[in-house]
């Protein structure tokens, strides 16, 4: 098994050190991780829930720490970078500059929204939810053709208890789905929805039907912000995982992956 979405208290809003994360993964029987704690934001925008550039730094070295610490592990360098229109030169450059395996695509802010309101918190009253959620995969579908990520992360973040995204956005998601498989991009089955008042996966499995109906790859990710949730969920994940035969998961390297149709070998 792997987790391929990982934070630390680098980010701040996470618990426990990089060390903690990889002993409850061992302890779990994970054998291969990716740390994506959130990029850095220019003009500290957001700065008490993600890195500063020393701090990224920092987190690059224990990265590599690890690696000479826990040679039965492997332990990718990911980086969940936020989507937000009008700093896309700015991730590009970002980018560019380092060594990832694994880049993270997310949408926590909408521009045109009131500042800095979280997607899944969200208090926009001049737009029904069919408008919001709109708004939402819009911006997606944005972040996905600028080309510079690898992985859409919980993607139906945006959805209220009671009020899934395929009931009225249909057509939004779609669009979604379409331009991560034009991409060649993958999404991830993030299991941190379980653990929140939405008591859902993201994206919920009717999404994650449709993906695997379009060809697009899986990866497994917890969303650890604490130690024990890594791994979260996952067996009963992969239970059900099952009644999809052609679904594959994706396991990265260099920001490049290989895929393997669920309890086959490595097929691409």
């Amino acid at each position: 098994m792997h987790d391929y979405h990982i934070h630390t208290s680098l980010c701040k809003h996470a618990e426990g050190d990089i060390n903690d994360y990889i002993e409850s993964a061992m302890d779990k029987g994970i054998t291969e991780i990716c740390f994506t704690d959130h990029i850095p934001l220019p003009d500290g925008f957001d700065s008490e829930h993600r890195m500063s550039q020393k701090e990224f730094r920092i987190y690059l070295d224990k990265l590599e720490t690890a690696r000479l610490k826990y040679r039965q592990m492997t332990i990718l360098t990911g980086i969940e970078a936020d989507y937000i229109e009008g700093y896309e030169n700015y991730l590009r450059d970002f980018l560019s500059n380092y060594t990832f395996d694994l880049v993270i695509l997310s949408v926590h802010f909408i521009k045109k929204w009131t500042d800095k309101q979280w997607v899944f918190s969200y208090e926009y009253t001049d737009r029904t939810l069919m408008g919001q959620y709109k708004d939402y995969f819009d911006v997606l579908v944005k972040g996905i053709q600028t080309g510079l990520f690898d992985v859409v992360g919980h993607l139906d973040i945006i959805k209220r208890p009671n009020r899934p995204v395929l009931r009225s956005n249909s057509r939004e998601v779609e669009r979604v789905l379409n331009a991560v498989a034009k991409a060649g991009m993958c999404i991830e089955l993030n299991t941190s929805g379980l653990r929140k008042h939405v008591k859902q996966l993201y994206p919920h499995m009717d999404i994650v039907e449709m993906a695997v109906e379009k060809g697009i790859p899986l990866v497994l990710a917890s969303d650890a912000h604490r130690p024990d949730e890594v791994g979260d969920f996952f067996d009963d994940v992969l239970n059900e995982l099952f009644q999809y035969p052609n679904l594959k998961l994706a396991q990265y390297r260099g920001r490049t992956y290989t895929t393997r149709t669920m309890g086959q070998p490595a097929d691409e």
